[in-house]
């Protein structure tokens, strides 16, 4: 069954919480980054490029940047763990840290790791643009998948007409046609994917790009304290408005016990994220036992968007202030097991003791 979405429902701008674009003021303050992943580094196991590309590519590609992306991985790290850059045009600092780890799984003591992750600092050719990614890949080649996306995404954005004028519009796209080139590939991604979390610093401007359950949280000073302000909604079944959206592409959303007869298939009500006692809500197709992702959005799965699944974005534009001390990005591995203000109050017990 096909399915047809409004711009209105996908990849739309959508501001949770405090998130919000504000009229410009200089910011002279300093932001702590931290980027987790679950997986490998930058610099492990890189993709060849086999895809056709579907858009035209600029013959000096030295004009937006792309011979200047950068690789790093942790043994560049410096021995406090950081790396500092500037950002010239607001008079503030961006102090980075990372770390990408394999899951523990006691049934697959050798499971692969699947995720990666970007930093490009400065991206492209701007000495005030910076960008973070993370990447969970998942399913047989979602090692692969990870990879290639990281790559293509990066490349896909900088060439963009529309990068130095319209970034919503431009990472919107970049998704798009990332999600459309991994099709092409050679790289088999009907059951395999990944999904992708971005973050475009620009000047004092933050654009966070989302396709899939990986998240970004950034700290917010209110009084003495320091809150955790959501910068993405994971897109999952949990969320009302995405399991209406897959249903109407066709998707049944079931849990595993559900699918299998173990619990009654017409409750639709499975509770939080955080209570689903590890057996979360999942997409399949109307006659069959698959795909079942647990997530509604994601680049690559062709066989899941066929009943729904799409890479269009989730964007939010932030205006960072000297109330934004930090913010993190993280995949799922992170996120199913530590809320986000958890994660913010491990960061500000970190960042508070570092001069």
């Amino acid at each position: 069954m096909g399915c047809v979405h409004s711009r209105a429902c996908i990849g739309q701008l959508c501001v949770p919480r405090d998130a919000e674009v504000k009229e410009s003021e200089t910011v002279k303050t300093s932001a702590e980054i931290a980027v987790f992943s679950s997986a490998q580094s930058d610099d492990e196991g890189e993709i060849r490029d086999e895809v056709n590309q579907l858009g035209t590519r600029r013959d000096n590609e030295d004009e937006v940047g792309i011979t200047r992306l950068s690789r790093v991985s942790a043994q560049f790290l410096p021995p406090d763990g950081s790396r500092t850059v500037k950002v010239p045009s607001e008079s503030y600092e961006l102090r980075y840290s990372f770390l990408s780890q394999r899951g523990y799984y006691p049934d697959a003591l050798d499971k692969a790791n699947q995720d990666s992750f970007c930093i490009h600092t400065p991206f492209g050719i701007s000495p005030d643009d910076h960008f973070f990614g993370v990447f969970d890949g998942h399913g047989e080649f979602g090692a692969q998948c990870s990879q290639f996306v990281k790559q293509k995404l990066c490349e896909n954005l900088l060439r963009n007409s529309q990068f130095q004028t319209d970034a919503v519009e431009a990472c919107h796209a970049a998704f798009v046609m990332t999600n459309s080139q991994l099709h092409a590939n050679a790289l088999d991604d009907s059951m395999s994917g990944t999904t992708a979390i971005t973050v475009l610093v620009r000047g004092r401007m933050l654009y966070v790009a989302n396709s899939g359950d990986s998240r970004a949280v950034v700290g917010e000073k209110r009084g003495e304290d320091i809150v955790a302000v959501d910068l993405s909604i994971d897109q999952t079944p949990f969320r009302v408005d995405e399991l209406e959206r897959v249903k109407l592409c066709g998707a049944r959303v079931l849990t595993l016990d559900q699918i299998e007869g173990l619990k009654n298939p017409d409750v639709q009500c499975w509770g939080t994220e955080e209570g689903d006692d590890g057996d979360p809500p999942r997409l399949w197709v109307q006659n069959g036992m698959y795909p079942g992702t647990a997530f509604t959005r994601s680049i690559g799965d062709s066989v899941a968007e066929t009943i729904g699944v799409v890479a269009n974005p989730e964007i939010i534009v932030l205006e960072l202030s000297p109330n934004h001390p930090f913010f993190v990005i993280a995949s799922d591995g992170v996120f199913e097991f530590l809320s986000s203000q958890t994660v913010v109050d491990m960061d500000t017990s970190y960042t508070q003791s570092v001069p």
